[in-house]
């Protein structure tokens, strides 16, 4: 845990991650891109599991008429899917600020582009939006 709170610390020397034996806690403003909004996230992670990331704030707004956020675990906590954990792409040997933080970026910038669009363009298993459907639908009757 000392070193996953190392990396963090040295890629981010302005915050402060907590960790005991098990446990890593980090608070953090990130902003995604230079024309990105600041977005305060939560990671917590646990030795034998695998890191979780929450928007603590702002909450993040759906695109209109969706009713809830892409490519997440659960909408109202806002807690990212930022990986694929069935197939293993992060593992304990990696460390979290060279792959899960900068995932949770590029996830940040997916959503901003979903919100502009109603499109997803992060990839991932997840379920279609009703945006995506029409879009869909659109292109399959102009290419009628």
């Amino acid at each position: 845990m000392a070193l996953q709170a190392g990396k963090i610390k040295s890629l981010f020397p302005s915050s402060t991650p907590s960790f005991n034996q098990n446990h890593l806690n980090w608070k953090y403003t990130l902003v995604p891109s230079p024309l990105s909004c600041s977005y305060e996230i939560k990671l917590s992670y646990v030795i034998g599991k695998h890191p979780n990331v929450y928007v603590v704030s702002p909450t993040l707004a759906l695109y209109p008429n969706e009713i809830k956020l892409p490519h997440v675990y659960d909408t109202k906590k806002q807690w990212l899917c930022i990986y694929y954990r069935k197939s293993r792409e992060w593992n304990s040997s990696m460390l979290i600020a060279d792959t899960v933080i900068p995932w949770t970026c590029e996830w940040l910038l997916h959503y901003e582009c979903w919100i502009a669009t109603g499109v997803w363009h992060g990839g991932g298993i997840h379920n279609v939006s009703e945006a995506e459907k029409q879009k869909t639908n659109e292109t399959s009757s102009d290419e009628k």
